[in-house]
């Protein structure tokens, strides 16, 4: 079939016609490419968009986070360090203290015996013939006399510690190591680790952060809050142990003072004297020494207890969310962490194991302390119930039998055989006391430092050392 020839005018309306299809099919993919700019696309697509975008605008910001977050580690470790420095430093003198103390009681102890048995020996010798004993009262004062030294010894002795311990103090001042130097410390560190805590929240957005990052803050919490945590125990224990140390010495000086004057030298000025009522007045100052003896651990331990509550008080608003938690919060809300999407950040393991066995290793010392109190009651009841027996039958021969010295003579020695009980008391305490130390010493010299909690050379603390200098 043959084409029909094309006229000019039907091939003008031809081209204007492809002229306009041209012009259509333009704006059609304009429209096309306008309308997919504007269509959204699947949820993943957008997701991995705004990722991309805030990676790119946001990297300062995840830069920032880590620098924060090494430098709140490095915060929470030099806490630690300082827990374990302050603890070395109060507990380091305790081992040669409790042997030089047991030095002193063995020494005092040593001297009251000898000096009692006399006293028993020679009252025997001449309770039936009071004249003789009279005649020869040099050897009837000997007995009093030795007590005397035994108490004005063991006195001068405590005394003596008790203005070293003065002394230590003060240096421990000039050190900064002292008890409110280091408080200061403390406080200073949180300060400085709370601010940064609040600083890496504004730079993480506030409530809009990540879960990562709201799980790893959490993580941070966890940690300078057991280290406040641990630190409040450290410096309780402290105070308390001040307390029990001046206590003491305190406690000793009065029983030594009033068994010494009023007791021993009652009973030597009443023979020297011939007068069996001084001698019934000496039994009333080894009374009210015995009495002393007898109270000591309440008063001692007593006075340990409410200094602790009132720096714990001190301590407790200060550390309000911190006494909620243990190293069990820690572990929990580090596994959490890694649950997320966080990573396993080694940092984090090494302050949960050592916060870990720290806390264990002060809750074994909290129950060794409990056993020794519940002892101590026990013991000193021991040695102060016969000297209070004592006490009181030798009054009872001064005073009730003044005009007849054979019972008085009898009922002195009587006495003084119950006072031996004391006095044997005293020495067993002694030796079962120092064996049980030097016991615990050797087992703790077996233990590495790198292995001991507050040592400084603990292998966790060295490792956070070198990781975050």
């Amino acid at each position: 079939m043959r084409a029909l020839p094309l006229s000019a005018k039907q091939l003008g309306g031809w081209g204007i016609m492809a002229s306009k299809g041209i012009k259509l099919l333009s704006l059609s993919m304009a429209a096309s490419v306008a309308f997919s700019t504007l269509t959204p696309v699947s949820g993943q697509e957008v997701a991995t968009d705004v990722e991309l975008r805030g990676s790119a605008s946001h990297g300062s910001d995840v830069s920032s986070l880590e620098g924060i977050d090494r430098k709140i580690l490095a915060k929470e470790m030099e806490l630690l360090r300082l827990n374990a420095e302050f603890r070395t430093h109060y507990l380091g003198p305790q081992k040669w203290k409790k042997r030089r103390q047991k030095f002193y009681d063995a020494t005092g102890g040593a001297i009251a015996n000898a000096g009692d048995v006399t006293l028993m020996s020679q009252f025997y010798r001449y309770w039936k013939n009071p004249g003789d004993g009279l005649a020869h009262k040099g050897r009837l004062e000997a007995g009093p006399i030795i007590v005397m030294v035994a108490y004005l010894t063991l006195g001068g002795l405590y005394a003596a510690e008790g203005a070293y311990d003065l002394v230590s103090d003060y240096r421990s001042t000039r050190k900064g190591m002292d008890a409110h130097s280091v408080y200061k410390r403390a406080f200073a560190l949180k300060g400085e680790m709370d601010s940064l805590l609040t600083e890496r929240n504004q730079t993480a957005g506030g409530t809009s952060q990540s879960v990562v990052s709201l799980a790893e803050e959490k993580v941070l919490r966890d940690i300078r809050d057991l280290a406040l945590l641990e630190f409040s125990r450290v410096y309780v224990d402290s105070r308390k142990l001040k307390a029990t140390r001046d206590l003491t010495t305190l406690g000793t000086i009065a029983v030594c003072g009033t068994g010494a004057f009023p007791g021993a030298l009652g009973v030597v000025r009443g023979l020297r004297n011939i007068n069996l009522k001084q001698v019934g007045g000496g039994g009333i100052g080894f009374l009210i020494s015995g009495s002393t003896l007898t109270a000591a651990p309440v008063l001692i331990h007593g006075g340990a207890y409410i200094t602790g509550k009132i720096s714990a008080a001190k301590l407790e608003k200060a550390l309000a969310d911190a006494n909620v938690k243990s190293a069990a919060t820690l572990d929990k809300d580090i596994r959490r962490l890694v649950q997320v999407g966080g990573s396993d950040n080694q940092n984090y393991t090494a302050f949960s194991k050592l916060l870990a066995d720290r806390q264990k290793l002060l809750d074994k010392e909290k129950n060794r302390h409990k056993w020794e109190v519940l002892e101590s009651l026990a013991s000193y009841a021991a040695k102060g119930g016969p000297q209070i027996a004592f006490g009181t039958m030798l009054t009872r021969a001064g005073y009730k039998y003044y005009t007849d010295p054979v019972n008085a003579f009898r009922g002195v020695a009587r006495s003084a055989v119950v006072n031996e009980v004391s006095w044997g008391n005293w020495m067993l305490d002694v030796v079962q006391k120092g064996t049980r130390d030097e016991i615990y010493n050797f087992r703790q010299g077996k233990i590495a430092p790198a292995d001991a909690p507050f040592s400084l050379k603990n292998t966790d603390l060295v490792q956070l050392e070198n990781t975050l200098k």
